[in-house]
């Protein structure tokens, strides 16, 4: 307490106090004379609301804090719980998290995340928005348009994939959930055609009871938790741009990471097209790189199209070639298979056969099945009708034609007229 019968001169010690938090909030030494400085000591506290100020007068030959305050400076200063700064980063340090940690975000809360179930993916997301519109599983299965998911193992809904009770579907878009008239459970039923009632007659269900399982671009919360502000808080915040450089690099590198976006030459942006043009020359440098991209991106497109464990029907052609039918189920990919698209057809061997594949092209499709005629008869295994692998031939004609019309265009002045030449620009 602040006593006035001790005078106030030479040195000064200064002192706030929390009582309800036992908390030091600023001590300040100020001496004169020869003594060296001793600066100032400063623990801060944010949730002190309240502070009480000492002024005391030391005599100017004795340079010690008073009993009353040295005694309670001791004790107070031993309570103090210094935390770790580094906590949070070792918490979700990448060599210590779990193989269910969010890929995005890094929470690994067994109840707040996905394993997306392509099977080429089978990577795990949470149900958490961050920065995003949607849940980061949602963005995933979106951006890569992939659809089937299952829960992890310790969720309280344990190991499940979800599908369709009725006819099995595993598309979780179109997938939503029934409550039961008499029991408290409820079934999980596709919106075409099992939540129809004209296909659907089992009494048990009420059909207009029918949700989807996705709302507002998340998971319904009793299926999959979302994660606490906490969890949350103390998440790797990631923006939707760094999302979409992210799944772009796994097509190519499955296994990346979010720091790999940080190595030089993997966030190159070419440069973007102009409205005008000064010459054919940064014409061509604008669109020539993005030609190849595009080009690039057709082709690994094509090469992810492969079709394994076909089974093959053979005939004979009005004109002596062998002719493959075979089912090519549609994907939901950007890629449409039309007549006169060219397809390798492979088996690998057995104890039977020799390894063999030919080059054909497609002449009619019917329904899903495709019938392809091969350029060459030699070596057909005709006499079976299993094992077969199908993969789409990628051509580089329509790309090289654009490249060579831009280069004519920039080094010829004569290629197109000064009206079209001006107009291009």
């Amino acid at each position: 307490m602040y006593n006035p019968n001790i005078p106030i001169s030479q040195e000064e010690i200064r002192y706030t106090y929390t009582p309800e938090d036992q908390y030091f909030g600023f001590l300040e030494f100020n001496t004169q004379g020869s003594e060296p400085e001793i600066g100032d000591h400063e623990f801060n506290d944010p949730s002190s609301q309240q502070s009480a100020y000492y002024n005391t007068q030391l005599e100017s030959d004795d340079h010690q804090v008073p009993d009353h305050l040295n005694h309670g400076s001791v004790h107070h200063i031993d309570n103090l719980n210094f935390k770790d700064i580094g906590e949070e980063e070792r918490y979700y340090s990448r060599k210590e998290l779990p193989e269910h940690a969010c890929r995005y975000c890094s929470i690994h809360n067994p109840a707040c995340v996905v394993r997306c179930n392509f099977p080429s993916c089978r990577k795990w997301f949470c149900n958490s928005r961050g920065n995003t519109s949607g849940s980061h599983i949602i963005n995933h299965l979106v951006r890569a348009k992939h659809k089937e998911v299952s829960l992890h193992a310790d969720s309280p809904l344990g190991d499940t994939v979800l599908e369709c009770y009725n006819c099995g579907s595993r598309n979780v878009f179109l997938l939503g959930f029934i409550p039961a008239k008499t029991e408290s459970v409820v079934v999980l039923l596709c919106r075409e055609p099992c939540a129809n009632p004209s296909t659907m007659k089992d009494s048990n269900w009420d059909l207009t009871q029918w949700q989807p399982l996705i709302e507002d671009r998340c998971f319904l919360p009793w299926l999959v938790k979302i994660p606490t502000e906490q969890e949350q808080l103390r998440a790797r915040q990631i923006t939707a741009q760094q999302i979409n450089k992210l799944e772009e690099l796994w097509k190519s590198h499955p296994d990346a990471l979010l720091e790999d976006l940080e190595k030089p030459g993997v966030d190159d942006e070419p440069h973007p097209v102009l409205l005008r043009y000064e010459d054919a020359y940064q014409y061509q440098n604008i669109f020539g790189p993005l030609v190849k991209l595009e080009a690039d991106y057709d082709k690994k497109m094509k090469e992810s199209q492969t079709q394994n464990g076909v089974i093959v029907r053979w005939d004979m052609g009005l004109n002596k070639k062998r002719v493959a039918y075979f089912a090519f189920p549609k994907s939901d990919n950007e890629l449409r298979l039309v007549p006169g698209d060219e397809l390798r057809l492979r088996h690998l061997g057995d104890a039977l056969h020799q390894p063999w594949q030919a080059v054909g092209h497609v002449i009619k499709l019917t329904n899903e099945e495709v019938a392809l005629e091969l350029r060459s008869n030699q070596g057909v295994p005709s006499d079976t009708g299993h094992g077969f692998s199908v993969d789409f031939v990628w051509k580089s004609t329509s790309f090289d034609r654009m490249q060579a019309a831009m280069k004519t265009f920039a080094v010829d002045d004569t290629s197109v007229s000064g009206y079209l030449y001006h107009k291009l620009l």
